[in-house]
């Protein structure tokens, strides 16, 4: 039995992965006609059914990249597997079904994604541009600790006026509408309060609750937990609310089971999806199909499908003028650029909604078209390398968990607002700089990975 689950499941066996793939990208397909189409054609989403041939062409571009994946050896394969599964299958699953895309355009664009992501799996202790990037800690680690206290004061006083808990299970229209009057509020308040509510979530809240659990301080380690939940007292949003215990959870996890953890998370991931939606497209509970399918199909990733679609007809086929990058908010102060009188997520939705998307979208093809997602996919390439040669002072499952919130962001967001707004710049300064528990030399603990 032992060597039937090794043999579905494990990352080292190749056979494995095609078929882990080739599952998850055709029950993709079947949801994303028979839920998301079905229910939500009227705004704007396009399902061409693929002829034998294109769809055979769709299944080889859409699985190439997993030939690359070996596991979670490094912390650059915890992000690309997670791109891939969520980024990657729906991008070249919408070029392929959507309207009025030429052949020209649909295999550039997947072609290069392919080239993309197979460079991002093959990058790994052996195959890195950087070699370890060595700085001497010059932080003190109470420093941060005085530091995150401050901050959390901060937004604190300055919001105290709008924090409300809301339970998320029973008061959803009540946290909705929160939400909207404190986002309508902060349009006109200031960014630099943004920037710390960014980098506490993002940052200093991970980096110092994976402290605490290492040296088990249970105290301060609810005291993080607490902040997490003023954060979300403040911005409403659930993905505050449920992070901690994400993040203390998935700590606990990969102690007791890493190996597992990085062999299988792959193929758990892209089965488990698979197996859910299945059983959503076949229930006879509407209400119920509509509310688990929002969820497990449509939110967690047939929306990046959806918002390809979006981003590749706005600019594509009716050929808008590109952004030059001057939908992040630094270079239109320089450039004063930016063609368009709405934010980048609301033009491309034409009002509709806003449609903020991923790296790949916004700083890829909103920005300069295929060129725009060769350029932002090398830096992406870089950015990786960057941050497994920061890694050499901790274990990797440290690090896993301290990246999850990163990981949230890299999905849905710009990069550059990943690294500027929403603390991944200061968060590899924190590894890079700081003094702290979880350093595997101050701790002599030499039985990484």
């Amino acid at each position: 039995m032992k060597k039937i689950i090794g043999f579905i499941f494990n990352a080292d066996n190749v056979f494995s992965r095609i078929i882990c793939s080739l599952v998850y990208i055709v029950v993709y397909d079947l949801a994303f006609n028979g839920f998301v189409f079905k229910l939500f054609h009227y705004m704007g989403i396009d399902y061409i059914p693929m002829p034998a041939t294109t769809y055979m062409i769709w299944a080889v571009i859409s699985i190439f990249p997993i030939l690359f994946y070996k596991g979670i050896k490094v912390l650059s394969s915890f992000f690309t597997i997670f791109l891939y599964i969520m980024v990657y299958i729906p991008f070249v699953h919408a070029i392929f079904t959507m309207w009025g895309i030429d052949t020209f355009t649909k295999f550039t664009y997947s072609l290069l994604m392919a080239f993309l992501f197979s460079l991002y799996f093959c990058i790994g202790t052996n195959n890195t541009i950087f070699k370890n990037i060595i700085i001497a800690p010059q932080i003190p680690f109470k420093w941060v600790e005085f530091f995150t206290i401050l901050l959390t004061a901060i937004l604190v006083i300055t919001n105290i006026g709008s924090m409300h808990f809301v339970n998320i299970f029973t008061q959803s229209d009540l946290m909705y509408e929160l939400r909207a009057q404190n986002a309508e509020n902060a349009e006109g308040g200031s960014t630099i309060l943004a920037y710390i509510k960014g980098a506490l979530f993002g940052a200093f809240y991970p980096f110092l609750l994976i402290n605490y659990l290492g040296e088990k301080k249970w105290l301060k380690t609810a005291l993080i937990t607490a902040a997490y939940f003023l954060l979300f007292m403040i911005d409403m949003q659930k993905l505050t609310f449920f992070m901690p215990f994400a993040l203390i959870a998935l700590c606990f996890f990969i102690k007791r089971q890493r190996n597992a953890f990085n062999m299988r998370l792959h193929s758990t991931v892209m089965y488990l999806l698979s197996a859910t939606s299945i059983g959503i497209i076949n229930m006879k509970d509407e209400v119920l199909q509509l509310g688990a399918g929002f969820i497990v199909i449509l939110r967690t990733t047939a929306v990046a499908g959806w918002l390809t679609q979006y981003y590749l007809r706005f600019f594509s086929v009716n050929d808008k003028p590109y952004t030059l990058y001057s939908h992040i908010n630094i270079i239109n102060l320089l450039t004063e650029y930016y063609p368009y009188a709405d934010s980048l997520g609301k033009t491309v939705a034409y009002g509709s909604q806003n449609a903020n998307a991923n790296f790949l979208l916004t700083d890829g093809v909103a920005a300069a078209g295929i060129f725009g997602l060769l350029l932002i996919g090398l830096v992406f390439y870089v950015l990786l390398h960057i941050l497994n040669s920061i890694s050499y002072r901790y274990r990797l499952s440290d690090l896993l968990v301290i990246f999850l919130p990163t990981l949230s962001y890299i999905l849905n967001t710009s990069l550059f607002t990943t690294l500027l707004s929403n603390g991944l710049l200061i968060l590899i300064l924190l590894l890079g700089c700081t003094e702290n528990p979880i350093d595997i030399r101050l701790n002599n603990n030499n039985n990484e990975q």
